[in-house]
């Protein structure tokens, strides 16, 4: 066996190495520098010269507000560079995992099951689906994961934002009115490399669902128990609208995790901001 990550220097892409490392799993990693998913014989070109036997797709367009400006690129990668993907894989006989995301439904429902109909509200959300569908039309045997509010130790994400405003600004705004599951990455490499050949959809994220706001103040929690110099005093709830973010957000994106028995975000929360703080040293 032996993994072609795809997105080498994304978050979830970083997760998947350091497990695999850790697993002594083969694997090799490739960023859009070295393949482009957007270039047919380029794509081509790895199926008949790498040797592999899993792809995990790890790559996607993934800046959810500038995506409503930017629709023709959004779906390009999420849509048209899956459908591509998919079809080589079937072709050369590889398995593959593709991610998705919580975006893809509309939020009016306290949760969602792996078998839930999809309706997103954004061109982001829009673009994912149009992935998940392609995936499956060229490739029914593959395997989908849906995902929801990832974070890690590596790049940029929600935790390290918050710790950043929390030592710069005495005063914060995070929306109160958006409900979701906080996933590690760590964790979501480690439960997907446990199912590289199964097959059909699945929803995966960490117990324990919140707000924004109940996540921003569950981060200034921690990182006064460690003793992290912050600034910030006050964390204001303040609703969707008031935010003022271009893309549409659904209320309640909370993932029904059926076929996981997956733990809750706060250990995943307490190594990343570990890491963090060592990094401030």
């Amino acid at each position: 066996m032996r993994l072609w990550i795809i997105g080498k220097r994304g978050l979830l892409s970083q997760a998947f190495q350091r497990k695999c490392q850790e697993k002594g799993i083969d694997y090799l990693a490739t960023s859009r520098k070295e393949v482009d998913l957007q270039d047919v014989k380029s794509v081509k070109a790895q199926f008949e010269t790498l040797m592999f036997t899993h792809i995990i797709n790890c790559s996607g367009y993934t800046a959810v507000d500038r995506a409503e400006e930017e629709s023709e690129a959004a779906h390009a990668l999420n849509g048209e560079a899956v459908e591509l993907l998919a079809r080589l894989a079937k072709q050369h006989g590889k398995k593959m995992i593709h991610f998705s995301t919580d975006y893809v439904f509309d939020g009016k429902a306290e949760e969602y099951p792996e078998g839930a109909e999809t309706a997103p509200l954004s061109v982001y959300g829009k673009s994912k689906e149009r992935g998940e569908k392609k995936l499956f039309e060229q490739y029914p045997e593959a395997c989908l994961v849906r995902t929801s509010w990832l974070f890690g130790r590596d790049g940029r994400d929600f935790v390290k934002k918050m710790v950043e405003m929390m030592q710069s600004q005495e005063d914060i705004r995070v929306v109160s009115d958006q409900k979701g599951r906080p996933t590690y990455a760590d964790d979501l490499a480690e439960a997907v490399l446990s199912i590289l050949d199964q097959s059909g959809i699945f929803h995966f994220a960490n117990s324990g669902p919140v707000s924004w706001h109940e996540w921003a103040l569950a981060i200034r929690e921690k990182l006064r128990a460690k003793n992290v110099p912050l600034r910030c005093q006050k964390i204001h709830a303040v609703s969707t609208e008031a935010h003022g973010a271009r893309a549409p957000r659904p209320k309640s994106s909370v993932l029904a995790t059926e076929k996981f028995d997956t733990p809750h975000w706060e250990a995943g929360l307490e190594e990343v901001l570990s890491s963090v703080i060592s990094s401030l040293k």
